[in-house]
């Protein structure tokens, strides 16, 4: 097999170049697999050298919030100082215990928080976020899930609380969003915490028999800059090989019509649609994500 019929097409059968049949398709498929497992590799390694580099405002997530929610006529939430401590709180144990949950593996759940920060709520919610890049996102992506909506629009709140905290998550540099929402007013049978669009009753003597919890610096917490950003990484090489696959086709278009064989084929418009489907796919990969 010569070398320039993985560039070309074959001179004597005008069969497609390699890179641009099942053969290229494995080797593209490898090509990925081995950067994930190298990804792996290096988490495992050395935590903290990939991750994401955002700028997340506390202030402006608050703002966001209220707006969303005057637009739906609500009143406007306070920001409390109980729940940005608690909301602190959550965040730094996830590092601590290494999970992305509402309930911690160590049995921790959203209220040990907010009633450990001293708050003693009537009603409270809790919407989590990671890895996103900007504050705006972030509310957007709320917004566009049913429960979060739901609870960051809920009209019993009247306070807020949100920490935007960095450090090392599954050995990858993570910023972590916390917002607990609260009311310290209203009638409730009992009360009620709102996790995932799940309304859950606290026992009484659960309620009354939480200590309140001191705000440490997580051991885990970075305050360095990871090396490179594993999306980004992602991206760039999903568009090399997109350019690559582009420019191949355009040479086996360009050979075969010198030749005199060129007909427009249903493969050519089959790469062309892959094509634009995987352009497509990696301009809006984000590595954000919501709970």
């Amino acid at each position: 097999m010569s070398w320039h019929n993985w560039f070309l097409p074959h001179k004597d059968t005008h069969k497609k170049a390699h890179l641009l049949s099942w053969e290229g398709l494995i080797v593209y498929i490898l090509f990925f697999i081995l950067l994930q497992v190298g990804f792996s590799v290096i988490s495992y390694t050395k935590p903290g050298i990939l991750g994401i580099s955002g700028n997340i405002d506390q202030k402006i997530l608050i703002e966001l919030t209220n707006k969303e929610r005057q637009k739906m006529g609500l009143s406007a939430v306070s920001e409390n100082a109980a729940l940005d401590k608690a909301a602190s709180l959550k965040a730094q144990n996830m590092f601590a215990e290494n999970y992305w949950a509402h309930f911690a593996p160590s049995g921790k759940t959203p209220w040990d928080f907010i009633l450990g920060s001293g708050y003693k709520f009537t009603f409270a919610g809790e919407n989590l976020a990671k890895n996103f890049t900007n504050s705006d996102d972030i509310v957007k992506a709320w917004m566009a899930s049913p429960t979060h909506r739901d609870n960051l629009l809920n009209p019993k709140y009247q306070d807020i609380g949100i920490a935007v905290e960095e450090g090392v998550l599954n050995g990858q540099k993570t910023i972590l969003i916390v917002q607990e929402f609260g009311s310290t007013s209203g009638l409730a049978a009992k009360p009620t915490v709102d996790v995932q669009g799940q309304q859950i009753e606290i026992a009484k003597e659960d309620y009354n028999s939480k200590p309140e919890l001191n705000l440490v610096a997580a051991e885990t917490k970075v305050n360095v800059k990871s090396l490179f950003d594993q999306y980004q990484v992602y991206k760039t090489a999903g568009f090399s090989v997109i350019v690559l696959i582009t420019v191949l086709l355009t040479l086996d278009i360009w050979v075969l019509r010198k030749r005199g064989v060129f007909r427009l084929s249903s493969h050519h418009i089959a790469h062309m649609a892959l094509l634009s489907l995987a352009a497509g796919s990696l301009i809006v990969l984000n590595p954000g994500a919501i709970l």
